[in-house]
């Protein structure tokens, strides 16, 4: 590959502009290092600004110090920028019961998204080849992945590039052997332990033995699933779908999903998922829900300890572990809080609200205004009435599905229930006479649904 290629390919397939900062993964193995070299090419025609990072995993010892130490080397020669961290991914694997590949892939890429945001860089280059492509695919479908996983790995995900992609391994080795670049080996490609060595040491010569061009089938397979795929994303974006934020989640409507057809509709949901910030799921997971939603009281159980909840109305995705800490408002003032954005300002004479996303508090009662969720056993007095009601029996009045009653917001003076939004606010709100200083507390996010039927 020439540098002009090799230039075209970033800016046209890796959507990298002239003067980009790039911030390349050097392990220090052929790859990255060929990488390296056809980095340091472009930086003089594109222009480039370079850096680079390299994780020692704590896995192979005086090995992986020595691949740390000719990295160091390399960059020190190039005169490129190098940022270093060490992990121990071994300790992470047991602590959070995952593969040891998994955490040192977690590991590496926070270091790499952390350097990144540091040091400003537009894209974090990685040295994936089509053997690596071929490799992916290929262990998505034995997984049971659909067609979102035979997708595989983007020339460009985010800031992750991978201007490689499409470049054999053997041509890059001898890219470096023509100009005598060394590099490292690392022995654990060889570990026939980990699924992905495997696949690569045996299944795929095998495929390639009873079918010559194996590898790259399985690469012009991805490119196909991408080309759905985005045709799918864009249906998507048509669909103007209303997801409704939650402290812990996410939820839609169950008819703005009726009558999509499956293969829209598992999409949708895997959007839907990632929206709600919970691992991705497989597959089967997702056909789960799908065929959940025509009940209307069901739960599905995700990928850490998360769930789908689907309700008369809602889909819900809750996260297992969302805190929701009690949030000070600005009186007066704008707050952001985990349900929204809130307003507190001097009332207008004769302003009152509409009792449900905004109400006229007396001054006096906001001493310590805060926002949260709702108490256990906690009650209100609501405006127009005389005796306390539990909160939790205003939500199952106006039909807030369990699965969002964490989400609907209360705002408190002091301690005390003034408002709880979408639903009532509190007698207490009526105030002691007229001349008192008033404050329109008022919700500016998107709980509830005011263009339905007046419940949440």
């Amino acid at each position: 590959m020439t540098a002009d290629e090799f230039c075209l390919r970033l800016s046209k397939d890796c959507g990298v502009a002239p003067g980009s900062h790039v911030l390349l993964a050097l392990s220090g193995g052929a790859d990255s290092v060929a990488l390296f070299c056809l980095l340091l090419e472009a930086r003089e025609s594109m222009p480039l600004v370079l850096s680079c990072a390299h994780v020692e995993h704590g896995i192979r010892g005086e090995a992986s110090l020595s691949d740390l130490a000719f990295v160091r080397t390399l960059c020190e020669e190039k005169r490129v920028p190098l940022y270093t961290a060490h992990v121990d991914a071994p300790a992470y694997a047991r602590e959070h019961g995952c593969g040891l590949e998994d955490a040192a892939r977690t590991l590496r890429y926070a270091f790499l998204n952390r350097t990144a945001d540091e040091i400003g860089a537009d894209a974090i280059a990685l040295a994936h080849h089509a053997g690596d492509q071929a490799e992916t695919v290929l262990l998505h479908a034995m997984r049971g992945s659909d067609i979102r996983g035979l997708c595989a790995m983007r020339m460009r995900s985010g800031r992750l590039i991978r201007p490689l992609l499409d470049c054999r391994p053997e041509a890059l080795r001898a890219c470096l052997a023509a100009i005598g670049q060394p590099f490292c080996e690392d022995a654990t490609n060889d570990d026939r332990t980990y699924a992905r060595n495997r696949v690569r040491h045996d299944v795929l010569p095998q495929m390639e033995q009873a079918v010559p061009g194996a590898g790259a089938a399985l690469c012009r397979l991805a490119r196909a699933a991408q080309r759905d795929e985005d045709y799918f994303d864009g249906q998507i974006d048509a669909l103007h779908l209303r997801t409704l934020p939650l402290v812990d989640g996410a939820a839609v409507e169950k008819r703005a999903l009726t009558g999509l057809h499956p293969a829209l509709l598992s999409r949708v949901l895997v959007r839907l998922i990632r929206h709600a910030g919970l691992a991705p799921q497989f597959a089967e997971t997702v056909g789960r829900i799908m065929d959940a939603l025509a009940r209307e009281d069901a739960a599905v159980n995700l990928m850490g300890g998360a769930h789908a909840v689907i309700g008369r109305r809602y889909l819900c995705l809750i996260r297992a572990d969302a805190p929701c800490p009690e949030t000070p408002l600005r009186v007066p003032g704008v707050t952001d809080t985990p349900f929204g954005r809130f307003e507190v300002r001097p009332a207008q004479p004769g302003e009152r609200g509409d009792g449900r996303t905004a109400q006229s508090i007396p001054k006096r009662l906001l001493l310590h205004a805060s926002v949260g969720s709702r108490r256990e056993g906690e009650t209100m007095v609501p405006f127009g009435r005389k005796t306390p009601v539990k909160l939790k029996k205003l939500m199952i009045d106006a039909g807030v599905e369990r699965a969002m009653r964490r989400s609907v917001p209360v705002v408190r003076g002091d301690g005390e229930a003034l408002l709880v939004v979408g639903l009532r606010s509190a007698e207490g709100c009526r105030g002691n006479n007229e001349d008192e200083e008033r404050m329109l507390v008022r919700f500016l996010g998107l709980w509830p649904d005011e263009n339905a039927d007046g419940k949440a």
